[in-house]
């Protein structure tokens, strides 16, 4: 299952960490991870959009909606709104330098969003549309490379015959989740 984490302003104690952790586990198929107060965030295991969306009325319910991705403390705690990269070594084992870095801007969509992305090959405009009814994403091509946005994104792609992930970062999607994005050339 896909894991998010989540961020609701009104938390301000373990008690409301409890409430989350009871409102969540009521849904089918919602596994809680572990909540953090400090950071008002909150990390569940969640089978689909369709649960998600369950998942949210229900916190609204019990008066925890959720935030805004651009309202989220960053550092410290579990909510993150900085960027992950991992860069693929070198033969001498040094970290390779990276001419180009892609740019990733999710916008919600009926589906869940679709994320703009820059390509090596100069287009700015390709986009990988998320589903969130989907458990599984499937990754978006353009010219020689792949592109996937998911909570293992960057393990799928490195998993692919014949490609190198040159790129792992972590986006926010406009429900406020943080999740992988990942580019692979081919070789």
């Amino acid at each position: 299952m896909p894991q998010m984490t989540l961020y609701a302003p009104d938390i301000t104690c373990d008690h409301c960490i409890a409430t989350i952790k009871t409102a969540a586990s009521g849904v089918a198929g919602v596994r809680f991870i572990e909540g953090d107060p400090e950071s008002r965030s909150f990390r569940l295991d969640v089978p689909s959009g369709a649960a998600f969306d369950v998942v949210a009325a229900a916190l609204a319910g019990e008066g925890y909606p959720l935030g805004a991705p651009e309202d989220a403390p960053t550092g410290g705690g579990m909510a993150s709104g900085g960027t992950n990269v991992t860069m693929l070594p070198m033969a001498g084992g040094a970290p390779a330098k990276r001419a180009f870095v892609p740019t990733y801007r999710p916008q919600a969509s009926a589906a869940g969003a679709d994320v703009t992305y820059s390509c090596p090959c100069g287009s700015t405009t390709e986009v990988f549309h998320y589903d969130r009814s989907r458990a599984e994403q499937t990754p978006h091509a353009c010219c020689n490379h792949h592109v996937l946005v998911a909570p293992d994104a960057g393990a799928r792609l490195r998993a692919l015959d014949g490609y190198d992930v040159i790129d792992v970062q972590t986006v926010m999607m406009s429900w406020g989740q943080p999740m992988e994005a990942a580019m692979a050339l081919r070789r």
